[in-house]
């Protein structure tokens, strides 16, 4: 008969002890949320990368309108060579050209690919630059899970950390050199 009742309680104290356990694994959780798009374009750093990355873009197509202007002349006086020149040796200018204009595309395009690496770049320095400070605002607000903005359907206006981190990232890094290769 005691062992009835010692088993009905111990199972209930085992229960009790197990939920408290099970609980104390998990923090209180806290949930904060970030707009990232706001901080890669709002930030100080942003603003001053897309800056030198525009003048940069206008350097990069001055120079391929050039060589563009160039390989059309040289296109130019090949077409107009034909008519005086022999078969072969036409034959043989024309390979060259091609060659030359295969080269050409191939820079051209590498030149239009650093754009896209230059943005690409000074986004992640933005992006490293943040992580600290993401960490900083979470501890010091005791937020255990941070959200981007884009994949929140709803929140309180308080979970919203944006500004604040915003005001942190642009004292810690006002501006960004961006560098051609």
């Amino acid at each position: 008969m005691i062992n009835k009742l010692i088993r009905p309680v111990l199972l209930i104290f085992v229960s009790i002890i197990f939920i408290v356990s099970a609980h104390a694994d998990y923090p209180n959780t806290s949930i904060g949320v970030v707009d990232i798009n706001i901080i890669l374009s709002d930030s100080k750093a942003a603003k001053d990368a897309a800056k030198q990355i525009e003048k940069i873009a206008k350097e990069i197509e001055e120079e391929v309108n050039k060589q563009d202007e160039n390989m059309l002349g040289e296109q130019n006086k090949l077409i107009e060579s034909q008519a005086v020149m022999a078969p072969e040796a036409f034959e043989s200018k024309a390979k060259e050209y091609e060659q030359k204009l295969q080269k050409y595309n191939i820079e051209r395009q590498e030149k239009l690919i650093t754009i896209d690496n230059l943005v690409a770049k000074s986004r992640n320095d933005v992006l490293e630059a943040l992580k600290p400070i993401l960490e900083e605002v979470s501890n010091e607000r005791g937020i255990t899970i941070l959200l981007e903005k884009n994949s929140v359907l709803l929140n309180a206006e308080a979970m919203d950390i944006t500004s604040e981190v915003l005001k942190k990232l642009d004292k810690s890094l006002p501006s960004l050199k961006v560098k051609r290769n």
